[in-house]
């Protein structure tokens, strides 16, 4: 096994720690928007060797739109409400939302998806309340970016079936993201944004490692390894971030039970 897989899980965990740090000093647009930037300028090499078909192009444009500016823009902002530790097991529930649309699509429903979907349910809950109080619109925004994220990756797989290039298709979703966010960052302060500038090179970094492993790792394997970000974030946020966020049994619990939940779809 290519064992730059296991580096997947941790740079993404990095990202949410670099994120919440970033919070602490600037604006979450002023944020996403230099994170944007700094990962598309990662990708910028792919345009030698472009895919200008239509279809692909469409496709792909709405799968990033979804991932990179939607879905960040709901990221970013739940972990500057409820910290990094729970946004990321809330995030993790694109799993159980490409289940579920998958059932929409024609796909049966089975007794893994009924287990992961109960598991993932009661993690939400405990989630929700670690405190005993809920910040609802917080939880609701971790739980949306699972959602958007499920759904570009519906797009992914359409695009992917008319050419698989998927650097310039990542190139393509970050850049047309970053054009997006620019009229809602124009005026912004940009300074102290640089806990952003390293979130942005570290998820770039993640999603390249992503797509070269996938050349000879199956995506069985990549999966569930990549799914298990939360407990790095978990175990991250208890050494860097441990003043304001939030460590209880309940919360500890809703993150192990949404990881087992992915793991009994990924079994």
């Amino acid at each position: 096994m290519n064992y730059l897989v296991l580096l997947i899980p941790v740079l993404f965990s990095f990202h949410q720690i670099f994120v919440r740090l970033g919070s602490r000093e600037a604006e979450t647009i002023s944020g996403i928007y230099v994170s944007l930037l700094a990962s598309t300028i990662i990708f910028i090499p792919s345009v030698a060797n472009p895919t200008l078909d239509g279809m692909f192009l469409l496709y792909m444009s709405l799968a990033g739109v979804l991932h990179f500016f939607v879905a960040r823009i709901c990221f970013y902002h739940a972990i500057s409400r409820i910290g990094a530790n729970l946004s990321a097991p809330l995030s993790a529930t694109r799993v159980f939302f490409a289940a579920l649309l998958g059932i929409f699509v024609g796909e049966y429903l089975t007794l893994r998806v009924v287990v992961m979907s109960l598991l993932i349910f009661a993690g939400i809950v405990l989630i929700s309340r670690p405190k005993g109080k809920a910040d609802a619109f917080g939880v609701t925004l971790g739980i949306l970016t699972g959602l958007f994220s499920a759904l570009s990756s519906y797009f992914v797989k359409f695009g992917n079936a008319v050419d698989y290039n998927p650097l310039f298709a990542i190139f393509l979703g970050f850049a047309l993201s970053t054009i997006l966010m620019t009229p809602l960052a124009v005026r912004k302060d940009l300074s102290h944004t640089k806990f952003y500038l390293a979130a942005g090179v570290t998820v770039g970094i993640a999603h390249l490692l992503r797509y070269v492993v996938l050349k000879d790792v199956p995506v069985t394997v990549v999966e569930p390894i990549t799914s298990s970000y939360p407990l790095f974030t978990l175990l991250l946020s208890a050494i860097f971030l441990r003043e304001g966020e939030i460590f209880t049994l309940r919360s500890i619990t809703g993150t192990l039970l949404i990881l087992g939940g992915i793991y009994v779809y990924y079994a």
